[in-house]
């Protein structure tokens, strides 16, 4: 499946902070001042030695709280980096982020892309899933796959590619005094891939052993199982066999390549040590000559014309659901069932979206705090872990998911005390605490998005791929803060509805009976090749 890039995703760990108290040092007596003292007692003083350094008291240390329900934590504050302080603006069509960090001499670029990339048959999915690792591991430029690897781990860095159904990306990883040469070795082999014979043997032999153990464990099934049943048929879902990969040659590679890393919108993120000023005259010239060499003519033959043509017309088209709720089993000898619950959400940006956030924290994805953990988990031992999630997408619609792992005996009341509690949330809501509790955790998290400068260049240009605004993680505060308890109960109702859900179970059918009736998918039926 050739979902897209790494879209931030679902709730992030709580930020912690510690107060320390401390009182300053009281003001040291003078002479004067212990002569009046002492007269009001009518206690003698003695002479002080004016010579003699007068020695301020000690702070006295804050008091140990009794219990850990006394300690008063500071109110949290924290703002998001903005966008704009980091925006650049290279050339037309070229943007991106800089993030300056020199506490250690490193430097990361990531270059997006925007551009899609769809096969335009089935027979050309497994060239096309092969060409993003073959840009880079191929070699170009008049370096060979060998020498580009050698160059590489000498001065200790790295070159990836990727090509996805939206984006084409590569990153730049290395210390910062060789940034400058990355760049050029970037271009020379990026822009004029050789894509070696012996790497695309590799490489074949990689996806052929990927495909043959596709199915080696439950969580893949499931995923596979949880696609088929929610999914119509789509291109960007085919599924290559091993035979297709096998027949894979440099030729098809190179078809596939065609329009990789042309595209004239482009966004990046540099982060490191670097100056930012410096860093913009460094990458006018290096994206003049990036679109110059992509951009050179090449001899082309009527056929490769033609397959050009073809690419073009291969657009992504918008995934769509099935809408077939139901009970959809794959049959697997194991001892732990494998379930998950989905149903359609909605595509961001929506107005249901953060509601629905608070509403899933609240329900499941809040861990030891979630209504599903404390009941499924802690209260009747069924399940290690149980969770509720909702999608965060902003290409397609997204779903809404519960799911768990349990003893294939216990499936039957597991989904019954998973229907209880939904229920309950929907008809009665959320008690305040629950629901402060899940505001303050959402927007506590917030920090950890932008833990490192790398981070935070990163989600600003994913971000802006994406059409978020520059005000996204300031409205993100108001939005969160915004939820109400009635709110809570719609969504829940809305989004989590068994009724209107496919559950998704991998286990041995024959151990299954109290639920029937369900549909049996053969293992063999979960590809798309349609």
């Amino acid at each position: 499946m050739k979902l897209d890039l790494k879209i931030f995703v679902a709730t992030a760990a709580l930020a912690a902070g510690t107060m320390i108290a401390c009182s300053g040092a009281p003001e040291p007596q003078t002479d004067s001042t212990l002569k009046d003292s002492a007269q009001k007692e009518n206690v003698a003083v003695p002479v002080a030695d004016t010579t003699a350094k007068v020695e301020p008291k000690q702070a006295q240390a804050p008091a140990i709280p009794a219990s850990y329900k006394d300690i008063v934590f500071p109110e949290f504050r924290y703002v998001a980096p903005y966008p704009k302080d980091f925006r650049v603006e290279i050339a037309p069509g070229v943007v991106g982020y800089i993030v300056s960090d020199r506490s250690l001499p490193l430097v990361d670029l990531t270059v997006y892309f925007d551009e899609s990339h769809v096969p335009p048959a089935l027979k050309d999915e497994a060239a096309s899933s092969m060409v993003g690792s073959m840009m880079r591991r191929g070699g170009g430029g008049g370096i060979s796959a060998q020498a580009l690897d050698d160059s590489l781990e000498f001065i200790s860095a790295s070159l990836s590619s990727s090509v996805g159904t939206f984006t084409s990306s590569f990153e730049i990883d290395c210390l910062s005094k060789d940034f400058v040469g990355m760049l050029k070795l970037a271009k020379q082999v990026l822009t004029a891939p050789a894509f070696d014979k012996e790497q695309l043997d590799i490489l074949r032999a990689n996806f052929i052993t990927a495909y043959d153990r596709r199915y080696d464990t439950p969580a893949k099934v499931l995923s596979a199982l949880r696609a088929k049943v929610n999914y119509a048929p789509n291109p960007r879902f085919w599924d290559a066999n091993a035979d297709e990969y096998k027949k894979v040659s440099v030729a098809d590679i190179k078809r596939a390549a065609v329009g990789v890393y042309s595209s004239d919108s482009i966004i990046f993120a540099l982060s490191g040590d670097i100056d930012k000023d410096s860093a913009v005259v460094l990458l006018k010239e290096f994206f003049a000559e990036w679109k110059t060499a992509v951009k050179a003519p090449a001899p082309k033959s009527a056929k490769q014309a033609k397959t050009e043509k073809a690419l073009e017309r291969a657009k992504p088209e918008p995934l769509t659901f099935l809408r077939k709720p139901g009970i959809y089993v794959v049959d697997k000898d194991i001892s732990q069932a494998n379930i998950s619950m989905n149903q359609p959400f909605v595509r961001r940006p929506h107005d249901d979206y953060y509601p629905a956030a608070v509403a899933s924290f609240i329900l499941g994805g809040g861990s030891f705090t979630s209504r599903l953990m404390n009941r499924v988990r802690s209260d009747e031992g069924l399940a290690y872990s149980v969770y509720s999630h909702v999608g965060n997408d902003y290409r397609d619609t997204a779903m809404t998911t519960i799911a768990l792992q349990t003893k294939v005996e216990s499936v039957n009341f597991a989904l019954k005390l998973i229907r209880e509690v939904v229920q309950e949330l929907a008809e009665n809501g959320p008690t305040e605490e629950e629901l402060l509790q899940a505001k303050k955790a959402l927007i506590e998290s917030l920090p950890s998005l932008f833990d490192s400068p790398e981070s935070t260049a990163d989600i600003f240009a994913v971000g802006e791929l994406l059409g978020k605004s520059m005000d996204h993680y300031l409205d993100y505060v108001k939005e969160i803060n915004a939820v109400t308890a009635d709110q809570v109960k719609a969504m829940v109702k809305k989004y989590f509805d068994m009724d209107k859900m496919t559950i998704s179970i991998v286990a041995p059918a024959a151990k299954l009976d109290s639920l029937k009736p369900f549909t049996l998918v053969p293992l063999d039926s979960l590809e798309f090749r349609n």
